[in-house]
């Protein structure tokens, strides 16, 4: 599939929504966003540009009147968000330039930007930037959002679907290093936000100014090994010190996800401090509240097999 932001024939409305798809995941200060992202300094929860037939960004504020929901993430990192329209007199008016603005790039298939007001205990307001969603509908009290996949050039499966996991990578393609960088980035932020951003064994979440910190996304079917990047069902998020030993085949999953440890005394006497052993023959403390976000059978097979190679 092309990437649909090829379309985008206005140079400043397109370096926008790149800015806003690349920086998916960050947190990022109301008053740097005020210097970077058009027209947000308003008051807008809508903007669409003077000249534009279509919406720039949407956002939601912490104490923003409409009822909004709270994105719902799928396996491929696509997300739903139900966004509640403007309103005049208290009442949904969907003659307004900027619901009919967005009603346009549902029928043209334009996307549009969606940031959301976080919580910090900074005196500065921050939000996390979402990326770029598509209005898949309108119900009658929200627009119907859904967020590009982490392989954005790709359609992201229908929300009531749950696509079949593909464990491998397909043949090697060309990629340019930036859009490889890109996409592990975006593998990343959803492994994050479906493990809570805290290590699926420890539950360590370090958090510095809003900002996430020694977390990593580990592939449970290595990239070495072709193992895909563009499915959250092949990751698990872990703090530094885990993924090390992950990596090191120290100690794996099984396929009912309980902590197998690998049968090395010098290893188990050096890792008399960590919790590891603690949670030995226990199932993963933290993991991802829907089922289908967990992490794929293949994948836990494929590394157990790895494990018991080495045992």
């Amino acid at each position: 599939m092309v990437d649909p932001l090829e379309a985008i024939r206005d140079p400043e409305t397109k370096e926008q929504l790149v800015w806003l798809r690349t920086n998916y995941g960050t947190i990022v200060e109301a008053e740097r966003l005020g210097r970077l992202v058009k027209g947000f300094k308003s008051q807008k929860g809508i903007y669409k540009p003077a000249r534009s037939s279509y919406a720039l960004w949407v956002r939601q504020t912490l104490r923003g009147v409409y009822p909004d929901e709270d994105p719902l993430y799928s396996p491929d990192g696509s997300w739903t968000y139900r966004y509640s329209p403007e309103s005049r007199d208290g009442r949904i008016d969907m003659d307004l330039d900027t619901n009919q603005a967005l009603l346009r790039g549902m029928e043209d298939r334009i996307p549009v930007g969606v940031m959301r007001q976080v919580s910090t205990r900074s005196l500065s307001r921050s939000y996390e930037v979402l990326g770029l969603a598509y209005v898949e509908r309108f119900d009658g009290r929200h627009f119907v959002l859904r967020g590009e996949s982490i392989s954005w050039e790709e359609v992201p499966t229908p929300e009531q679907l749950i696509a079949p996991f593909h464990p491998f990578e397909e043949a090697p393609q060309r990629q340019a290093p930036q859009v490889r960088i890109l996409r592990d980035q975006r593998f990343s932020t959803a492994v994050r936000k479906a493990y809570h951003e805290k290590c699926c064994l420890c539950k360590i979440g370090y958090r510095v100014r809003g900002r996430v910190l020694g977390l990593e996304a580990a592939h449970i079917i290595p990239v070495s090994d072709r193992g895909t990047s563009t499915d959250i069902r092949n990751g698990m998020l872990l703090c530094r010190n885990h993924h090390v030993l992950f990596d090191e085949v120290a100690w794996t999953p099984d396929e009912d996800l309980r902590v197998l440890v690998v049968d090395d005394e010098e290893f188990r006497q050096s890792a008399r401090a960590n919790c590891i052993l603690d949670w030995e023959g226990k199932q993963l403390p933290n993991l991802p509240d829907r089922p289908q976000l967990q992490p794929a059978i293949e994948a836990l097979r494929y590394r157990l097999d790895k494990f018991q190679s080495l045992r």
